[in-house]
């Protein structure tokens, strides 16, 4: 997709919108969550900063706006990798694992809409959000709403899904809007509005133009989204009705074999004949590759695929495989040992003694200094995720809560992981502002992570 040309999505958007708070919410809220439903480690920031730029904004604001914006998307988003990985190293399966996923999104549903509101309040104060509180209430739920129930069908999808909601909902608006002014006579947006081609087309930081070749995009936004779309109504239909969801779940799987183990410290594994069970045709790769095939058949019979250099497409996806993969499984393996020789279970004995009934407040704060130290949620989850879950049984709290406040302070301490604010700054050329934007985005991360703890206290007290 970004081969095609979806890099140009965001211009497209923003000619499509008058209000200048439709702008800024699509592409610090609503744009950038839906990227990172696909593409994480950063492309958000990478994608939807230099649009902001475009639009007139400072390098600093450019950088914080979507930083604060997309953070709730992250447990579900690159194709649930965060998730998956904090319900693995945690040991959860079948039901365990629907309920982590439901405790997840509810927190994070209501994070998305506090996310939106501090854009709104970042931008402009108050008048800021009076001028977007239509769309906040709009979309807000909406997105919430979308990510709770498909995380408790596939979580993989869970924040594309939340994504596209949002897009849908706003171009809803939109068009609704055009309808009334036509009816009216009087231009959509009021006092909001503004000539978007005029903004996009210069700013104070010397932003780039538009150029021709945008237009192909611009005439087909829908096309290069095809393999999102393919993902979708592919993935959907097969997890929500039982009688599939449940036909895929139990082909062709793939559950290894382990033997018993000791420690000298007395720490005995039993064996396992089926350990965790992965079946291919449930597994989000599977929808992955076929999303891709199908995307780029699509693309090649309405030309968006002409001049692409397929071999540099290639050599691309292998470069950042090679530059993801190894992390991912030696902080997977690592997570084991850590579990399997007992250490800990040992570390959540002196949590449990240390914190006592106190310690569910501390959950976010956990994983939220684990993602800020690696730049990943997913590398937070694979080292914290199975002492949340060991602490919540000394504790007596649910470990699924535990391990869903894990997931959800992750989100927060990404945002301002030092890797992801140089990506940020890198694209709109503030390499030496980088100091300016984690302070910019501190409050507001600490009113988020304020808010995952009260999310925590409350479910707690509702268990």
């Amino acid at each position: 997709a970004h081969a095609a040309g979806m890099d140009r999505l965001g211009e497209t958007f923003a000619r499509f919108l008058p209000r200048r708070t439709d702008r800024l919410l699509l592409l610090a809220w609503i744009f950038p969550s839906f990227v990172q439903g696909v593409a994480g480690f950063g492309t958000p920031i990478a994608v939807c900063a230099p649009l902001l730029l475009m639009l007139g904004y400072d390098k600093v604001r450019a950088v914080v706006l979507p930083l604060v914006g997309y953070h709730w998307s992250v447990t579900f988003g690159s194709m649930g990798s965060s998730f998956y990985m904090a319900s693995l190293t945690a040991g959860f399966g079948g039901s365990s694992q629907d309920t982590l996923a439901f405790a997840a999104a509810t927190m994070l549903a209501v994070s998305a809409v506090v996310a939106g509101l501090l854009v709104l309040l970042i931008d402009n104060g108050l008048r800021g959000l009076r001028q977007g509180w239509v769309l906040l209430i709009i979309a807000g739920p909406a997105m919430g709403g979308t990510l709770v129930i498909a995380a408790t069908a596939v979580p993989a999808i869970a924040s594309l899904a939340a994504g596209t909601a949002g897009l849908l909902t706003l171009t809803a608006k939109r068009l609704v809007e055009a309808r009334v002014a036509r009816r009216t006579g009087r231009p959509p947006g009021g006092e909001d509005a503004s000539d978007s081609d005029d903004e996009l087309a210069s700013s104070p930081d010397g932003a780039l133009a538009p150029d021709p070749a945008a237009d192909t995009m611009q005439a087909r936004p829908v096309t290069v989204l095809a393999p999102y779309g393919f993902l979708l109504l592919v993935v959907l239909p097969v997890f929500l009705i039982p009688p599939s969801r449940d036909f895929v779940r139990e082909r062709f799987e793939l559950a290894p074999s382990f033997g018993r183990t000791a420690t000298d410290r007395g720490w005995v594994n039993e064996p396992v004949d089926q350990y965790l069970p992965i079946p291919l045709l449930g597994h989000p790769g599977f929808y992955i590759l076929l999303a891709c095939v199908l995307g780029w058949i699509t693309y090649r019979l309405v030309g968006l695929w002409r001049g692409v250099d397929s071999k540099r497409v290639a050599r691309s996806w292998l470069s950042a495989v090679a530059g993801s993969a190894p992390t991912t499984l030696l902080l997977g393996a690592l997570a084991m040992v850590l579990v399997d020789s007992g250490m800990v279970t040992t570390l959540a004995d002196g949590i449990a003694d240390a914190a006592g009934s106190a310690y569910p407040a501390l959950s976010p704060v956990v994983g939220a200094i684990g993602s800020f130290m690696t730049g990943s949620s997913t590398s937070s989850n694979a080292l914290f995720a199975a002492l949340q879950a060991e602490v919540a049984g000394r504790v007596d709290v649910d470990p699924e809560l535990l391990v869903a406040a894990q997931a959800t302070g992750a989100n927060v301490g990404n945002s301002i992981a030092p890797v992801i604010v140089l990506i940020g700054a890198t694209a709109v050329g503030a390499l030496d502002r980088v100091g300016d934007i984690t302070r910019r985005a501190l409050l507001p991360m600490a009113v988020l992570l304020v808010v995952a703890i009260g999310g925590v206290l409350v479910r707690g007290s509702l268990l």
